[in-house]
């Protein structure tokens, strides 16, 4: 196990995991040095460098299995899998491994003899950076009403900077306080609340929207792709109807000549989260599958 060297990840991590996490251009949200940091306490996230290759590992809380993801870099896949493959050995433990469509394939020719099943509620919903910008036509109609109604407020939009940060911390705690108590709200604030302690070392962009003066809403993220924006956070208070659908569509504004497709991360497999996401026409799902190597 020597050649692994797995731990949490350290802000001072993100300049060799950035760089090894662009030379794969992979859009899917958990290819992000800041998705990985926040949420590393709430998935005992760890991470190493194995030659070329950045590697993120997460352990399954139901069955406290790690689960590897598909590394990015520009290392040999064929030297990395014989390798895992004895780490786990090794641990006594299975080999799996999240991967998208395309590198499944990848895995699939290489090791015939894996299984591929696809995590549904884990897909990403990605979406033309131009649909969320413009909400044109018929099928956004409905969000253009929402969107008319909110304008009739006195309402600005401006980058988040740390002078407004405590703001938007304002917003993050009366939508704590906001409906029943429950724990994966909670563990969602605490991530929100530290993506906003470290908004500058993570390198992130977003956006508050006021009415009156007072802020209402807000929303960050950053890229994992070229050409794709993952926003790892919105949130919005309902005090005034089409605020989400405003904060939503005006920082799509800022992005959509930069970045072609807009990631809105996964749904997680709520029923009213999928409905949402997919009320917005996402161009498509980053599919993703759990890898089962046979041989460990």
């Amino acid at each position: 196990m020597a050649e692994f060297n797995f731990r949490p990840p350290q802000l001072s991590d993100r300049e060799w995991a950035v760089k090894l996490l662009a030379e794969s251009d992979f859009r899917g949200c958990l290819y992000t040095f800041g998705n990985n940091y926040v949420w590393r306490n709430a998935y005992n996230a760890e991470i190493c460098r194995f030659e070329d290759f950045y590697l993120l590992k997460n352990t399954d809380h139901t069955s406290g299995t790690p689960r590897f993801l598909y590394p990015s870099g520009s290392g040999d896949i064929r030297r990395l899998i014989p390798a895992l493959k004895s780490y786990c050995r090794e641990l006594n433990i299975p080999l799996l491994m999240t991967a998208n469509a395309e590198c499944t394939a990848v895995l699939k020719s290489l090791y015939p003899d894996v299984s591929a099943v696809a995590d549904r509620d884990g897909f990403d919903y990605v979406y033309n950076s131009s649909d969320l910008a413009e909400l044109k036509g018929k099928r956004y109609h409905s969000k253009r009403n929402h969107l008319n109604r909110f304008y009739e407020n006195d309402w600005s939009f401006e980058p988040i900077t740390a002078h407004n940060i405590p703001e938007c911390r304002d917003v993050l705690a009366k939508w704590l306080e906001s409906g029943e108590p429950d724990e994966e709200k909670s563990v969602e604030a605490e991530v929100v609340s530290e993506s906003l302690d470290y908004f500058t070392d993570l390198n992130y962009t977003g956006g508050l929207l006021r009415v009156n003066g007072e802020a209402q809403a807000f929303t960050f993220g950053e890229p994992s792709a070229a050409d794709t924006f993952v926003v790892h956070a919105e949130k919005a208070l309902l005090n005034y109807q089409g605020a989400y659908t405003a904060v939503n569509c005006e920082f799509a504004k800022t992005l959509a000549d930069r970045f072609a497709y807009i990631n809105r991360e996964e749904d997680t497999g709520s029923e009213g989260l999928r409905k949402a996401k997919l009320s917005y026409h996402p161009a498509f799902l980053e599919e993703k599958y759990l890898i089962t190597f046979s041989e460990v």
